[in-house]
């Protein structure tokens, strides 16, 4: 039975330029998708059982309105998939906030290694 985690990524704003990497390395497949309100940024697949290392996507877009969502289901999953959430501020010198980076680490079974999905978002407040 497949099983879904979400995750609500709030520190960052509409009006940042968003920047993402997702890649996989287990025998599942996943689908994985972001969403801001009601656009979808990215709706992705990892559609084979090959548990070597690979790049699912990778791109950008700015981020523009509603609720910044991050869903990850695991079709093949029997237990409830298990995160692990490094995150923090990306400062200028003065220690000001001018971003936000996002790295989430998903376990979908018991080897603990929580490399079977990650994701890398980042987010700057100003492009260019």
């Amino acid at each position: 039975m497949a099983k879904t985690a979400t995750f609500t990524l709030e520190e960052m704003k509409p009006g940042y330029f968003l920047a993402w990497t997702v890649t996989t390395q287990c025998m599942y497949t996943y689908n994985i998708t972001l969403t801001a309100g009601n656009t979808e940024l990215f709706n992705v697949n990892k559609s084979n059982q090959n548990s070597n290392f690979q790049l699912i996507t990778q791109s950008f877009a700015d981020y523009t309105d509603g609720n910044l969502v991050l869903t990850i289901t695991c079709n093949e999953a029997t237990q409830e998939l298990k995160s692990s959430i490094p995150s923090g501020s990306i400062t200028d010198p003065s220690a000001k906030t001018v971003g936000y980076v996002y790295s989430i680490c998903i376990e979908d079974s018991s080897d603990l290694d929580y490399n079977d999905v990650y994701v890398n978002l980042v987010g700057w407040k100003k492009k260019g």
